[in-house]
């Protein structure tokens, strides 16, 4: 098991070494040392990014104009995507499962005939490119 501290250098829950070199590749932690990883972000956090993303969608889907009740990463996790709010959008599972880790790109013209809110779904891909190419 590996240690895991957070922002603060105070304790959590230990994880396994995948999960830990998971958290580093993705830049949201850094290693201490051989046992230990240090957050760079707080994770308690997400469930309020999460809410605020769904808010400000109006819970509304932006990938078909469903009710949405999950939220997508635009750049995905498994890409080094944040889990900021300007890299969530509301989607439905549906659209969520089927987009996979797709680039939102490809993803949006595939949608873009039946998209209700094109041109904020664009602004939203466009601005979290922009974000992580940046950081």
């Amino acid at each position: 098991m590996i240690n895991v501290l957070n922002i603060d250098g105070q304790p959590l829950t230990p994880c396994v070494l995948d999960r830990a070199w998971r958290e580093v590749n993705r830049a949201r932690a850094v290693w201490i040392d051989e046992e230990t990883i240090q957050l760079l972000y707080n994770p308690f956090l997400f469930r309020d990014y999460r809410k605020a993303a769904l808010k400000r969608d109006h819970y509304t889907c932006l990938w078909c104009g469903r009710p949405g009740k999950t939220v997508d990463h635009i750049i995905p996790s498994s890409k080094g995507g944040s889990d900021l709010p300007r890299n969530l959008i509301a989607a439905c599972m549906e659209c969520n499962t089927k987009r996979g880790s797709r680039s939102a790109f490809s993803y949006f013209r595939e949608k873009v005939y039946s998209a209700p809110h094109k041109i904020k779904l664009f602004y939203r891909i466009v601005k979290a490119n922009v974000h992580h190419q940046v950081n």
